[in-house]
């Protein structure tokens, strides 16, 4: 036997089996060093590949009877490489599914072109486990793979349209056939102007942005994992191969997600230096760092750091690069200082430190919006100067007009005068333009934040989602029935553990999100105010209970409804009110008093007429209308209805009627008679639970009017 043509077959074999020209460059550097005719006579049979059987006295392929129309996949039992191969050329089937060819591989699975045969035919792609990685670790993480994927929906991410397993149990899903170049390639092949190049960014960031809000992490964002084409003649960019993302909130049953700690998971090139670090605390921001590193690339024509490097570097050289070095600024690479502001939204979106990052993809997309449009972009710290040059450059005829006015200055002072007041005015509507759109951003934003936090409720992620929540200023808390809900639910979670003043805030804000979706004139949006007004009040948030009054007037002054407007005057009446707020609220005790009249609408309900009897012995008393504030007191603790929260509170209101007509004694009485009961239901705990037709706030409302009756009995 000829030892050495042994040596070269084997040789031959394991280059032909890489399917990339580097790889097989790299192999054979590898292997024929110092004997270059060797590496000449396989660089021959590989380009010659068809032929190289009868050069070694190869066989010809015989595929295993019987398996002609089944899914022979490599490395599965009795089958050997080459007879896959072939039978993948002869058309083997994976259930429905006809292999065309083999499209490729990731660090997950091998990539066939298929056809499908029923119910439709189309050309899809199917994507299964590949050799050496079915371990139950990662057809975990390829199930997981396929869950994420079916949840979205979006133009510029790839559908899922089918998923299930081969014969010998190894999982597949079929994907929609993205016929496109690499983003990379597209640009450079088309000589795309920079413009259409952040155009296409854009669209990549609102599909990851989408992806984000159902609760997914790519991971592994690179040129090759967005591919463009044409459609109608525009340019679509779809983002594909999932592979690796992580959800956000765990899986859809509560389990924990697939990804290890330690696993250096992704692209060198376009990883961020957490996830390089192989910490599980990866979150969306570590997406948005490998946009930054895409935007690079599509501006200057080469990944920020270079990959030859990255790849020739070990894992810890590897993270020291990306932990400690910084990229040469795209405009010095690219050599156009008109590129500057792009310098500041890729170093925003790289940041080393992810909490200086943009927090959302969106929030990536808008900035590069305004850098086409010639707006400042918020990644660079304002100055006159340069908001002087961006409105110049926005409005070039006004300034222009502004130069000739300078130089008629001498000719005519009016006339130059004019035209100041006019650039003035222009510059105060540019402003209210900017403040309208800065506004829109942020609304946009914190809607992403309110839908990523209902995921991770959904998922049993309440930590997580309720530091989302926290981000989101009361005043601008988006108005949607998801935002009142998440806010509710964490909420009622701090109320749970005892956390008092976080509790307030979530309500706080459930009290805005759903006071503005539903603008109904019933009590199915008053009632909701309640816990919210009890809780800021008694954490001592006045400016909060302030802004919360202020909101409940604007919204609920002109009800009819007496129910509604029962709930308004004790929501809006827990602390003394001045002058405006008691005119705006003097209709509504008129339409309460009506109400609880022999024949009014709350009369034959004894529950809603005592708490009636109350509020308006409330009014009455914050009015100044002792004599009138005592009736309705007297009528409230002699309803047949008894209710000890809604008892203590009309004692409470009668002890300080007592004390401000000079009778003390009978004001301690009073007081007396409701501490005890007050002091036990609350203690240092917020009461949690509900007795039967009392709520948890109606004993926070009375040890509200308590504290204030100790304060004036104790003067």
């Amino acid at each position: 036997m000829d030892f050495s043509k042994s040596i070269e077959r084997t040789l031959f074999e394991a280059a032909a089996g890489l399917a990339e020209p580097a790889e097989r460059a790299a192999f054979l550097d590898r292997t024929c060093q110092g004997d270059p005719d060797l590496r000449g006579r396989l660089e021959k049979l590989l380009a010659l590949e068809d032929r190289a059987e009868d050069f070694f006295d190869m066989p010809p392929v015989k595929i295993p009877a019987g398996m002609s129309r089944i899914a022979i996949l490599e490395g599965e039992e009795g089958v050997t490489a080459r007879q896959a191969a072939a039978l993948a050329d002869s058309g083997a089937c994976i259930g429905r599914y006809k292999l065309v060819q083999r499209l490729g591989e990731g660090g997950w699975g091998v990539v066939y072109r298929a056809e499908q045969l029923e119910p439709v035919q189309r050309e899809v792609a199917l994507k299964v486990i590949r050799l050496g990685m079915d371990t139950e670790n990662v057809i975990a993480r390829f199930e997981l793979e396929r869950r994420a994927l079916a949840m979205m929906d979006h133009p510029n991410i790839a559908r899922v349209l089918d998923a299930g397993t081969t014969s010998t149990g190894r999982p597949f899903f079929v994907m929609e056939l993205v016929d496109g170049e690499k983003i990379t390639d597209f640009c450079q092949s088309g000589q795309l102007p920079i413009r259409e190049r952040l155009d296409l960014l854009v669209q990549v960031c609102q599909a990851i942005q989408h992806a984000h809000q159902k609760g997914v992490i790519h991971r592994d964002i690179k040129p090759s994992n967005v591919l463009v084409r044409r459609h109608d003649g525009v340019p679509v960019p779809k983002v594909i191969d999932f592979g690796i993302a992580k959800a956000t909130a765990g899986g859809g049953d509560g389990e924990a997600t697939m990804t290890q700690r330690d696993q250096f998971l992704g692209t060198p090139a376009y990883m961020s230096p957490e996830q390089a670090a192989g910490g599980a605390d990866i979150d969306t921001r570590s997406d948005v760092y490998s946009l930054g590193a895409l935007l690079y690339e599509l501006i200057c024509h080469r990944p920020p750091f270079d990959a030859q490097r990255l790849k020739d570097a070990g894992p810890e050289e590897t993270r020291r690069i990306l932990r400690e070095e910084e990229p040469v600024p795209p405009s010095v690479a690219h050599g156009e200082k008109r590129l500057r502001d792009l310098d500041w939204i890729v170093m925003k979106a790289m940041a080393k430190e992810r909490q200086r990052r943009y927090d959302t993809a969106n929030g990536l997309a808008m900035d590069v919006v305004r850098f086409v449009q010639d707006e400042p972009v918020t990644a660079r710290p304002p100055s006159r100067g340069y908001q002087l040059a961006k409105l110049f450059r926005r409005n070039k005829v006004l300034f222009t007009g502004g130069g000739v006015a300078v130089l008629g200055l001498v000719a005519a002072l009016a006339f130059s005068t004019r035209m100041f007041l006019l650039e003035k005015a222009s510059r105060e509507e540019q402003s209210r333009l900017r403040g309208i759109a800065e506004t829109a951003l942020a609304n946009e934003e914190f809607r992403a934040r309110v839908a990523q936090a209902a995921v991770m409720i959904g998922y049993g992620q309440l930590e997580g989602a309720d530091k989302l929540l926290a981000e989101v200023p009361v005043e601008l808390t988006p108005s949607s029935l998801e935002a009142a809900d998440s806010f509710r639910r964490m909420a009622e979670w701090h109320l749970a553990a005892g956390r008092r003043d976080e509790a307030a805030k979530r309500y706080a804000s459930f009290a805005r999100a759903i006071s503005s979706v539903d603008s109904s004139d019933t009590d199915n949006v008053s009632r909701n105010l309640l816990p919210a007004a009890a809780m800021l009040c008694f954490t001592g948030d006045d400016a909060g209970y302030a802004r919360l009054r202020e909101l409940i007037l604007e919204r609920f002054s002109n009800t009819t409804h007496p129910v509604v407007a029962e709930q308004m005057l004790k929501v809006c009446l827990l602390r003394p009110a001045d002058e405006s707020i008691l005119r705006q609220l003097r209709p509504l005790v008129v339409i309460v008093s009506t109400a609880v009249d022999e024949r009014g609408a709350l009369a034959k309900n004894p529950h809603m007429a005592a708490w009636s009897y109350f509020s308006l012995a409330l009014a009455e008393y914050r009015d100044g209308n002792d004599a009138r504030a005592t009736l309705w007191a007297n009528r409230c603790l002699a309803s047949p209805k008894e209710n000890q929260a809604r008892m203590a509170s009309a004692r409470l209101i009668l002890a300080m009627i007592e004390q401000r007509a000079g009778r003390t004694g009978n004001a301690k009485v009073f007081l007396d008679m409701t501490t005890g009961p007050v002091t036990e239901r609350i203690g240092t705990q917020v009461v949690s639970g509900n007795d039967k037709d009392t709520f948890w706030y109606d004993w926070i409302n009375a040890a509200i009017f308590h504290r204030e009756a100790l304060d004036l009995v104790g003067k």
